[in-house]
C-alpha cells in the first residue's frame, strides 16, 4: 500500500520554472426577483448594473441623486435561470478538476439575496453543486476505480491499494454495517427521486487513468470549524455534540482540516445523501429578513483523485508521483446583516457578531493583496484572522482559480448593505490569482492502454464462445508479420519427363525474393527511424548534460554565496553578541542610576517637607507671638482707659454721696417705670451709669434685630424643650417648618425652603435666659443636595429692668465692687468679641 500527498500540481513548481501567468478573480452577479415594484438595481447590460439611490432617506441625500455604475464577468438578472449561471460560472471549474487544477467558488451577498438558493437549488431545478456532481459522474461513470483503492489517511493525503486489499476493506465494511431501521420519511426529507439531473458530459477526459471522487462538508461556526459529516450517532445527533477541527498545513503547505471525514462517493445520489446529511447539522434560524437563515459558513469540498493505469491497462499503477488529486470547493457564506436590522439579541446578535468579523477579516486579506500586487508592497495578509480565510489560503496564494458570485437583493430597503456589497465586488476584480502550469508526467505509457485492454478481453471472451476460432473475432492489426511465407515444396523428381516441378520451383522462389526483398526494405526503414530516434536522444542527451553543467557551475556559484553569507552571518552574529552583551551593561547601570536618582529625590523630597514644617511651625509662633504682643498693647490701653472710667466714676460717686445726703431731708416719689412699644423701657440710674462707662450703643443697618420678615419658607431648628419668648423680642417667620432634629436630608435639600434658622438657648453667669438665632441661607445643587451658609447671628437677653445687683463694700478701701464686676465684665465681652 502506497500513500499519495495532496498537490494541487503534484509536485512543487521551483520558482524559475513556474509561469508568472496571473488571472484575476472573476466575480459575477445575480440579481433575485423582486416581489415589489420598488428596486434600486437596474441591469444595463450583461456586464453592467446600475445601482439607483432611494428617492427618500439619508442615503439618497450622501449619494446626491447620482447613480453608480458597476462592471462584472456576467450580470444575470432576474430572470436567469440555474443552467444558465451554472453553464457560465461553475462548468469551465469542472473542466479544469477533470484536468488537475483547483478551484474555488463561494457566494457573496447580505441576508436574504438568494445565495444558497444559487448554491443548492431545487430538486426540480438543481443548483452549482448538484449540478456539478451532475458533470462529474456524466464525464468519469465509465473509468471509475473500485471502491477503497484510494483511501483517505486523515491527513489531507491518500493511500493508493491494490485490488485485493481494497475487495478486503468493501467486505469489511460489508460485515461492519449494522441493520438499518425503517426510518419513516419526513417532510422536511428532500424526494430525490423528483430532481432533474443535469446531462451535460466532459469530452475530453483521459481514458487512460482511473478516477475516485470524495467529498467533504464543513461549517464555520462562531470562527470555529465543524465536520458535519462526522460519525455520530442519528438519534443523539446535535450541533453541540460536533467536536471543532483544527485548520492545519499539510507536508506541501496546503492548508486542510484535520482528521475530517472524507466520503467516497460513485454517484449522483450517494453525494445527496452525504450533502443532506450535514445540512441537517447546519446551523440554521429564524431571523426578520429571512425565515431560514445561515448562521454559519458552509463549504462542500469535492476531491478528484486521479491516476494512470499500468502497461497492461487493467491496474492502478502503483507509483505515487503518478497520482494526481484536485479539488473544487464549493463555499456559501453566511449573510452580512446589521442589527438595527435584524433586531438579534443573545445567541442570534454573537453569531452575528462572528459573521461580520470573518466577512471583514476576508475583505481585509483581498485588500492587501491587491494593495500588495499594484503597489509591489510586501505586507503580509492576515489569514489566521479568521478560520474562513486561513482554510482557503492556498487558493489566494495561487494554487487554483477563484470566482465569485455576489449576489443583490434589488429591494431599496437593502440600499445600504447593497452599496457595500458592490464596493467589494469592485475590489475583489482587481486581485490578480496567479495560476500553476498544468505539469503532465510521462512515464512512458503507450496510450489507449484502456481501450486495448478491452478489446482483449473482447475477444478472449468471443474466442472462448466460439470453441477457439471463427468469423466473429475482431480483426486487429498488429503490424507486418516477418515470415518469407510458406515452407519448400516437394523435390523429389519421379518422371524424368515433367517440367512442371522446375517451373513451380522457379515461381517459389520469385516469390520468396520478393518477399525477402519487402522484408528488407521494411527492415532499413526500421533500422533507418530507429538510428533517427538513437540520435535523437543522443542529441537530447547532450542537451541535458549541457543544461546538467550549467545548473551545476550555478548550484556551485549559488553554495559560495551562500558559504559568504554564512561567513558574514557568523561575523554578525558574534557582533550581535558583543552588542547584546553592551547593552546588557547599558541597562545595567541605566537601572543603577535610576536606583541613585529614586533615592536622591526621596532624600530632597524629606528636605522639603522637613523645612516646609518648619516653616509652618515658626510661622504659627511668629503669628502666635505677634497676636500675644498686639492683645498686651491692646489691653495696656484698655487698663489705662478703665483707669480714667475709675476716676471719673469716683467723682460721679462723690456727688451721688452728696445727693443721697441732701435726698433723705425731701419728700419720697415713687418713679414708675413705663415701657411701650415705640420706647424702650428706661433702665435705673446706676444702668445708665454703666452703659455711659461702656460706651453709646451701635445699630447696625443690616440687621432687624430680633424680627425677620419676607416671604421666604425657613426650616426653623430648635431645641425639644424651648423656652417659649413671651417679649416684643420674640422673632416673627411668616412661612416657616420647625423641626427639632434633622435626620433626614429632604428638610434641607427641600428646593422650596431658602432659609434656616437654629436657635440656641442656654443661661448667662447671672442666670438669665440668652437665645442665640443663627440664620444662613439655604443654596441648593444641581446633584439634589443644598449648602447652607451662615451669615446672621441675633443675640435676645431676656433681664428685668428694675433689677438691682448685690452691692458691698470693700473693707479696705471702701469703694463699690460692683464697678470692678463691671470693668470685668467688659473685659471679658472685650475679649469674647474678638476672638
Amino acid at each position: 500500500m502506497k500513500s499519495v500527498w495532496y498537490k494541487p500540481s503534484q509536485k512543487k513548481v521551483p520558482a524559475k520554472v513556474r509561469s508568472t501567468a496571473r488571472d484575476p478573480v472573476k466575480v459575477f452577479c445575480r440579481i433575485r426577483p423582486l416581489w415589489n415594484d420598488e428596486s434600486c438595481v437596474k441591469v444595463t447590460s450583461q456586464t453592467t448594473v446600475s445601482l439607483q439611490p432611494p428617492t427618500a432617506g439619508s442615503s439618497h441625500c450622501l449619494a446626491n441623486y447620482k447613480e453608480i455604475l458597476y462592471t462584472f464577468k456576467h450580470v444575470f438578472d432576474d430572470k436567469a435561470t440555474q443552467k444558465e449561471v451554472f453553464d457560465h460560472v461553475a462548468l469551465p471549474l469542472i473542466e479544469n478538476l477533470i484536468h488537475g487544477k483547483n478551484g474555488l467558488l463561494f457566494t457573496y451577498g447580505v441576508t436574504g439575496s438568494g445565495k444558497t438558493f444559487t448554491m443548492t437549488g431545487e430538486p426540480q431545478d438543481g443548483g452549482i453543486m448538484p449540478r456539478c456532481l451532475d458533470v462529474i459522474f456524466n464525464s468519469i461513470s465509465s473509468y471509475q476505480a473500485t471502491k477503497f483503492v484510494f483511501k483517505p489517511n486523515r491527513m489531507n493525503g491518500f493511500d493508493i491499494q491494490s485490488e485485493a486489499d481494497a475487495m478486503f476493506d468493501c467486505q469489511n465494511e460489508l460485515y461492519a454495517a449494522r441493520p438499518l431501521k425503517i426510518q419513516r420519511k419526513k417532510e422536511s426529507d428532500v424526494d430525490l427521486n423528483q430532481r432533474i439531473p443535469d446531462g451535460t458530459k466532459i469530452e475530453n477526459v483521459i481514458e487512460d487513468n482511473t478516477y475516485a471522487v470524495f467529498v467533504t462538508y464543513v461549517e464555520i461556526y462562531n470562527n470555529a470549524v465543524y465536520d458535519l459529516l462526522e460519525e455520530i450517532p442519528e438519534e443523539t445527533i446535535s450541533s453541540k455534540q460536533l467536536q471543532v477541527k483544527i485548520v492545519r498545513e499539510d507536508a506541501c503547505h496546503n492548508m486542510y482540516v484535520h482528521s475530517v471525514t472524507e466520503v467516497e462517493v460513485k454517484s449522483t445520489e450517494e453525494a445527496f445523501q452525504a450533502f443532506y446529511k450535514g445540512q441537517k447539522r447546519k446551523r440554521m434560524a429564524v431571523t426578520t429578513l429571512n425565515s431560514e437563515s445561515s448562521r454559519s459558513h458552509s463549504a462542500f469540498t469535492i476531491r478528484l483523485v486521479q491516476a494512470p493505469l499500468d502497461s497492461q491497462g487493467e491496474h492502478v499503477l502503483q507509483d505515487t508521483k503518478a497520482a494526481s488529486v484536485s479539488q473544487l470547493s464549493l463555499v456559501d457564506l453566511a449573510g452580512s446583516e446589521r442589527t438595527n436590522r435584524t433586531k438579534n439579541s443573545g445567541q442570534r446578535l454573537r453569531e452575528a457578531g462572528n459573521i461580520n468579523n470573518s466577512l471583514m477579516t476576508l475583505r481585509t486579506c483581498l485588500e492587501i493583496l491587491r494593495e500588495n500586487q499594484l503597489y509591489g508592497a510586501n505586507k503580509m495578509v492576515p489569514y489566521r484572522d479568521s478560520k474562513m480565510t486561513l482554510l482557503f489560503k492556498n487558493f489566494f496564494d495561487g494554487e487554483g482559480q477563484v470566482e465569485m458570485i455576489v449576489c443583490l437583493n434589488p429591494s431599496v430597503e437593502d440600499y445600504d448593505e447593497t452599496v457595500h456589497v458592490m464596493k467589494f465586488a469592485e475590489m475583489t476584480q482587481e486581485v490578480q490569482v496567479s495560476q500553476p502550469p498544468a505539469i503532465k508526467l510521462d512515464f512512458g505509457l503507450a496510450p489507449g492502454r484502456r481501450k486495448a485492454n478491452h478489446i482483449f478481453k473482447q475477444a478472449l471472451q468471443m474466442m472462448e464462445e466460439n470453441g477457439y476460432g471463427g468469423s466473429q473475432i475482431p480483426e486487429v492489426d498488429i503490424g507486418l508479420v516477418y515470415s518469407l511465407g510458406p515452407p519448400f515444396p516437394c523435390l523429389d523428381m519421379t518422371d524424368p519427363s515433367t517440367d512442371m516441378l522446375i517451373k513451380d520451383l522457379a515461381t517459389f522462389l520469385e516469390l520468396r525474393m520478393k518477399r525477402r526483398s519487402l522484408l528488407l526494405k521494411d527492415w532499413q526503414q526500421k533500422c533507418q527511424h530507429f538510428h533517427n530516434k538513437l540520435r535523437e536522444v543522443e542529441k537530447e542527451k547532450l542537451l541535458a548534460e549541457h543544461e546538467h553543467s550549467s545548473l551545476q557551475n550555478l548550484i556551485d556559484q549559488e553554495r559560495n554565496k551562500v558559504s559568504a553569507l554564512e561567513n558574514r552571518l557568523v561575523s554578525y552574529e558574534s557582533e550581535l553578541m558583543n552588542l547584546q552583551h553592551q547593552v546588557k551593561e547599558k541597562e545595567t547601570y541605566l537601572v543603577s542610576l535610576k536606583q541613585d536618582l529614586q533615592n536622591q529625590e526621596m532624600l530632597l523630597n524629606k528636605e522639603l517637607l522637613e523645612k516646609e514644617r518648619l516653616r509652618k511651625v515658626y510661622g504659627d509662633r511668629i503669628a502666635a507671638g505677634k497676636e500675644s504682643v498686639k492683645e498686651e498693647e491692646e489691653e495696656v490701653e484698655f487698663k489705662t482707659q478703665m483707669k480714667e472710667q475709675e476716676k471719673k466714676l469716683r467723682k460721679v460717686k462723690q456727688n451721688l454721696t452728696k445727693d443721697t445726703c441732701s435726698s433723705r431731708h425731701a419728700p419720697v416719689q415713687h418713679t414708675r417705670f413705663l415701657a411701650t412699644p415705640s420706647q424702650p423701657p428706661v433702665a435705673p440710674e446706676r444702668n445708665n451709669l454703666v452703659s455711659h462707662v461702656r460706651g453709646p450703643l451701635v445699630r447696625n443697618p443690616r440687621h432687624r434685630r430680633s424680627q425677620t420678615v419676607g416671604d421666604e419658607i425657613w426650616l426653623d431648628h430648635r431645641p425639644a424643650t424651648a423656652v417659649e419668648l413671651g417679649t416684643v423680642m420674640q422673632p416673627r417667620m411668616k412661612r416657616r417648618k420647625s423641626v427639632t432634629k434633622l435626620t433626614d436630608i429632604k428638610h434641607v435639600a427641600n428646593p422650596k425652603t431658602t432659609k434656616y434658622c437654629l436657635m440656641s438657648q442656654h443661661q448667662d453667669s447671672s442666670g438669665e435666659l440668652e437665645t442665640h438665632l443663627y440664620k444662613a441661607d439655604i443654596f441648593h445643587t444641581a446633584e439634589g443636595g443644598a449648602q447652607v451658609t451662615f451669615n446672621d447671628v441675633d443675640s435676645l437677653k431676656q433681664q428685668s429692668p428694675i433689677a438691682t445687683p448685690s452691692r458691698k463694700r470693700s473693707a479696705s478701701t471702701g469703694e463699690l465692687e460692683d464697678t470692678e464686676t463691671a470693668c470685668a465684665v467688659s473685659m471679658e465681652e472685650y475679649k469674647r468679641a474678638r476672638h
